[in-house]
This record gives C-alpha cells, structure tokens and sequence, in this order.
C-alpha cells in the first residue's frame, strides 16, 4: 500500500486536494510498483474530475492498483482520500504506461538458415505498451547464430527464432570413432542430417552400409557407442 501524508491545513474550515496533486501521488506509486527502471517508464495519469475541497487536518491518500497482473499499457488505479484517518472519497482514475526498450530487429528479409550480421539487424529503442521479456538486447547476442525461420523486416528478435549453425552439413564425410578401455576404431562415415556442435547426429556407415548414431566431437569426428 503507497500513501502520502499531508501537513495539518491552516485553514480552519477546509483544505484543497488539487488535480496536480492527485496525479502526482498515482505516478509516484505506479513508479514505486512497476517492475521496470524509472528512467525507462513514461507514465501518464488521467484524472477527470476537479479539485476537492476536504475538511481540515492530516490527509492520506492511498492508492490501489485495479488489476493487478497488469505491468504496462492502460492501469486503471482507486484512490481513497482520508483525513485524521476518517474515510472521505474514493475516486477512479486511469494512466498508461509505456516503457522503452533497446531491441534487436531485422532491417531486410532474412531467410530460415542465414547467418545473423550487422548487415540485417539494428539495435532500435522502442516504446510500447507490450514490453518484451525475451528480446535479444545487443547485437553481439544475435551474432554467431543462423535465422530460425524466415524473418521479415522490422522482426524483433527473440531467441527462439534463432539457432546455433550447424557444425557440418548432410552429406559431408566424417571419420567414426569407437572407444572402449584403450581400443579405439575408426572408420569413414557420411552424414545423414546437419550436426551441431555436441549434439547426436545421424551417420552411415560407409563400410558397413549401417545407419548409426552418434555424438559429433568437432567439424571431422562423431564418437559412438559400443
């Protein structure tokens, strides 16, 4: 719960709570709420009523969010005005909130399969209601990463719709390693599918005209079993 404690008025009969100083008070908590950096929020509060005129002593006014699960765009909040802790009003008001994001996106058409450059992506800082948990923020986290899916322009990028290259490619010849205690045996083999870097990979056996699988160590050997 978020309040702001008034000084006693000076007046006898009643004190003012102004329009500013409502909307001050629902910035202050929705910034003390969000869970984002305040440098990066722009909130904005509406309230359409006028001022209101309330009877001498110490006001509190304590704010409440409506909807709690709600994290950006349109937050609607209550506030309820007490003084000398007796209840007064309860008013609505609303905001919206945007919060700003450094982003990875695409600048041209990338295709499923080609490799991630600072030819087709740019880091861009976006407003939005809708902030992105899983954005790739810098372009040295894109690099080295091949396009998922075909990525139109202006994609932002997440890591789902990037994967590592593969190592080697179906079709390229590999060497077969087998170890057991101190025995090891090679033979040649040919890639069925593309592999990655420590990942099981289908290979044939060139000698034994056997499909097997196998783990692939680096670019020229696939270690199996036996």
């Amino acid at each position: 719960m978020f309040s702001i404690l008034g000084s006693i008025a000076t007046a006898s009969e009643s004190q003012v709570l102004t329009v500013e100083e409502i909307e001050k008070g629902a910035l202050e908590k929705l910034a003390s709420i969000l869970p984002w950096d305040r440098e990066s929020l722009e909130i904005n509060v509406y309230y359409e009523g006028e001022d209101i005129i309330l009877p001498p002593g110490k006001k509190e006014l304590i704010y409440k969010i409506r909807g709690s699960n709600q994290r950006a765009g349109r937050i609607p909040l209550t506030l309820q005005i007490k003084v000398n802790n007796h209840f007064q009003k309860r008013i609505r008001l609303n905001s919206r909130v945007l919060v700003s994001q450094e982003v990875v996106k695409t600048i041209r058409t990338i295709r499923k399969g080609e490799m991630i450059s600072n030819d087709n992506i740019q880091l861009e800082t976006i407003k939005t209601e809708r902030p992105w948990k899983n954005a790739i923020r810098s372009i040295d986290q894109a690099l080295g990463y091949a396009a998922g899916r075909n990525l139109p322009i202006g994609k932002i990028l997440t890591q789902k719709f990037l994967k590592k290259p593969a190592l080697v490619n179906r079709g390229d010849k590999i060497l077969i390693l087998a170890e057991k205690g101190g025995m090891k045996i090679t033979t040649p083999g040919i890639l069925k599918e593309d592999g990655y870097e420590d990942g099981m990979v289908q290979v044939l056996n060139i000698e034994s005209k056997k499909l097997i699988y196998g783990r692939l160590v680096d670019a020229n050997t696939v270690k199996v079993s036996f």
